[in-house]
Order: C-alpha cells, then structure tokens, then sequence
C-alpha cells in the first residue's frame, strides 16, 4: 500500500525538491553578490564620455603615435629627475557622493628625490593619515607629489598598458603634449599633460573602467630652474621613492609573519616596503603599483574597537571596514590581531580588489549568509529600492 501511493506521489515530490534547490541556490549566491560600498558618484567629463564611447584594441593605435607616446614619456621619467622645480599641486578626488581636493607643496633638485610638504584639503585641513594602535589618525606621514613618474612607474606602466601620443594642449598656463595610458581593451585609464620645453608632467587625469573622471592632480604654480627665494619644505617634509633600499627589509619583515605578497589583484606589483617605530608600536608601510596608480597598505599590531572619529563603518565586497570622510579613499579594519589602513588614489574597483585579498575575519557562518542572500533577493524585487 505504501508503495502505492509512493509512486503517486513521487514526482511532486521531486518536483517540490527541486524548486527548494533552486531556493537554496539562488539564496547562496545573492549572498554572496557584494553590496556597494556607498552611492558612488564620480565625475565625467565630456572628454571622458567621449573616450568611453568607443573602445579600442591595442592593436587598432597607430604604431606612430605609440611609439612617440612612449618617446614622450621617457623624456618626463628623464625630466623628473634631471629638471629642478619647485610649485604647488592641486589634487582632486571623486569618491562615494562626494569629492575632495588639497595641495601640495613639491620641491626638487636636478638627480635628487622629490620632496613633497603639506598635503592639505579644501578646508585647510590635514590630509588623513593612517590609523594607529589606539583608533586614531597617526601624524607624520607625508604623501608624494602625484605628478613625478620614476623608471619604475614607466617600467610597469609599459608592461600594464598602452602608452600613445594624443595632441598637443596646454597646462599650468605651459604648452604642452598630450599622452594617454590605456588599457588592453581599449579603454582610457589616464591622460598626462607633458611640458613642451622641459618634458614635466604638468597635469594628470586618472579615469575608472566605464570613463569617470576619479582624479585629477595638477600644477597650478610651476618655477622651473633653481629654487626661487620663497617657503622651504618643514621639517616633516618626506621624499618618497621605490629603490632597492626600500625593499631592504622585505625579507626579515616577511619572517616575522607580516603579509607582504610580491603582487596583488589589478595588476599591482610591490615597489617599496619599510619599517617605522611609531610611539604605538612599529607600522609597516608596503606599497604596490600598476605604474599608474600607488596603493599604500599600513599595517601595525593592535585591534580596531568601536567606532573611529572621522570615519564610518561600510563593507567592502561583503567585508566590514571603516571608510574615511569624506572622500572613501582610505580604509581600515583589523584582522588577526593587526590593524591594516589601505591608502590610494587608485579608481574604487581596484582599491576593492585589493582589500578583499589583504586578510580579514571572513567566517560569517551559514544562517548568516543565508540572512544576507535574503535580504539582497528581497532588494532585487523591491520597486521602491
């Protein structure tokens, strides 16, 4: 008799088994589907609009205007350390809703590093710095002039992208020529105004995949020659350059247990590592580059707890974080007993790649990620979401 009625029953049983298989299925992967981190809203220019429009192959670019892209920008590598300036650059960075803009001051002496001092925002303020032991903004920390390209940031902007000459324009009240980096779909990843006369980058624009304008850095004072009579660099004025001395303590840091990976997601290659004794303990400052963009990753031992002056908790590819205001480009959380801060002026979708592979407490357990896929299928049917 049982027999009899399993077999009547069977296929709605198969039937409704599959229907919660799906269920369960469709719940797991919007689980994992990452929530974005803000309403991001970046810049387009028209130029940017335009470029994006129509995506080119590297092997659709006239082999004439590669091969004087590339000319143009190892004369700005030679420039950069042969030419003496000083001047101001503005920086100006479009993040989730909102944007930030500070200067800069740079100096620089034929075949010395780059000095660069009071990084400031559009209030006057100083620019964020990292978090140290006890949950606040660590001082000290100088950031680069953005507009300076080494050997190394021509080295690997080469193996990264496509490199060609676009126009001529001008820049800092300069004539200058135009080069745009692409990437290997086409796409324009950034355009770089170049002196005429002394071949020094004199304005960048840096753009994420789908053509926003995500930053911009520019000289809006430039003396070229002999410093002129005016404000010195302060004490805590920093040179920043990626050489074998940086890389010195990569080794010894790397047995100590500190995760130092040799590249990252979005094609970032590790150009400089030291050690800093801060009063909260020593902090680890790595830095990778694609030869476009620099990401700077802080990390020093200690633990993040309860909310951070100046910053906001938001989730990174489904990852708890603190995100800076106002401007998102720094973030922050800690993970086995180490307090990581990830500084960059990298569009957000690579700073996110990069994030979610440094180490973080990741076990969310089973009912929570079936919580999460619910409320994310719950926002895909939602009219007023």
């Amino acid at each position: 008799m049982l027999w009899f009625y399993w077999r009547r029953v069977r296929l709605s049983v198969l039937i409704a088994g599959v229907a919660l298989g799906s269920i369960a299925v469709l719940v797991i992967v919007a689980g994992a589907v990452s929530p974005e981190t803000g309403s991001y809203v970046p810049r387009k220019t028209l130029a940017s609009r335009a470029s994006s429009a129509h995506l080119r192959t590297a092997g659709q670019a006239p082999a004439t205007s590669i091969r004087r892209g590339v000319t143009l920008m190892a004369a700005a590598v030679a420039a950069c350390n042969t030419v003496s300036y000083t001047g101001v650059q503005m920086v100006a960075w479009w993040g989730a809703g909102d944007s930030t803009a500070y200067m800069i001051g740079v100096w620089h002496k034929s075949g010395e590093p780059e000095v660069s001092d009071g990084a400031r925002d559009g209030a006057g303020d100083p620019a964020l710095t990292p978090i140290g032991r006890s949950g606040t903004p660590r001082a000290g920390h100088a950031t680069a002039g953005v507009l300076s390209v080494s050997p190394w940031m021509f080295s690997l902007l080469r193996a990264n992208f496509l490199i060609e000459y676009s126009g001529a324009g001008t820049a800092a009240g300069r004539v200058a020529r135009i080069v745009e980096v692409r990437r290997h779909d086409g796409s324009l990843a950034a355009r770089y105004w170049l002196d005429s006369v002394t071949g020094l980058p004199l304005r960048r624009e840096m753009f994420d995949e789908g053509g926003n304008l995500v930053n911009e850095g520019a000289f809006i004072n430039l003396s070229v020659g002999q410093p002129a009579p005016g404000p010195a660099p302060s004490q805590a004025a920093q040179a920043w350059s990626a050489d074998a001395a940086r890389m010195a303590a990569l080794p010894s840091l790397r047995q100590e247990g500190w995760p130092l990976p040799a590249r990252v997601d979005g094609d970032m290659s590790l150009v400089g590592v030291s050690r800093d004794q801060a009063k909260s303990g020593v902090v680890v400052d790595a830095s990778y580059s694609d030869g476009l963009s620099v990401v700077s990753v802080f990390m020093q031992r200690g633990q993040l707890v309860g909310a951070l002056p100046g910053w906001r908790a938001a989730q990174v590819r489904g990852l708890p974080v603190y995100s800076s205001e106002p401007d998102h480009r720094s973030l922050a959380w800690s993970a086995d007993g180490v307090v990581y801060t990830v500084i960059s002026d990298a569009p957000p979708a690579s700073v996110d790649l990069i994030v979610a592979q440094l180490p973080h407490d990741r076990d969310l357990g089973l009912w929570q990620r079936v919580g999460r896929g619910l409320e994310r299928i719950a926002s895909w049917f939602n009219p007023f979401g």
